[in-house]
């Protein structure tokens, strides 16, 4: 079972919010070239494709396609994998976990400059802030993969 929990709606900015105009998600044109067709894929439970993705089915597709690498399909499978990595020092490609203390809900990629990309259940694969009042309560963790 997928457990990307539905999560309340974002505003529409957020998807842009600190990424400059007509610039990539990451500055790493290795991870761009992946990461920018994903932008507005709508949310889709179970949906691992730029057709439509939940948030594990985003972070394990990406990880294939960048990586050749496989991650779990439930955020509690990838929270339990990966290297433990503190706030401080995640580094982009690093996984970001939600929840609620007790629980990991949902995942997302960090992007650097504070940013992590997700399939938002209310916008589809967006960027977002983890300083966002939303989501920065609700941070578990990060893993890194590689």
């Amino acid at each position: 079972m997928y457990s990307c929990t539905p999560l309340r709606p974002l505003a529409p900015y957020a998807a842009i919010r600190n990424i400059p105009q007509n610039s990539d998600v990451t500055g790493i044109a290795a991870w761009d070239k992946v990461l920018m067709p994903w932008l507005g894929t709508p949310y889709l439970p179970g949906g691992t494709t730029k057709n439509g993705a939940d948030c594990s089915g985003f972070v394990s597709s990406v990880y294939m396609e960048k990586e050749r690498m496989y991650i779990p399909r439930s955020t509690t499978e990838e929270y339990k994998m990966g290297k433990d990595v503190t706030g401080d020092n995640l580094v982009i490609g690093d996984l970001v976990f939600f929840g609620d203390g007790r629980r990991t809900s949902h995942v997302g990629i960090y992007v650097g400059r504070g940013n992590f990309i997700h399939a938002s259940s209310s916008n589809g694969v967006m960027v977002s802030p983890l300083e966002d009042n939303y989501w920065k309560p609700k941070y578990m963790g990060a893993r890194r993969y590689l």
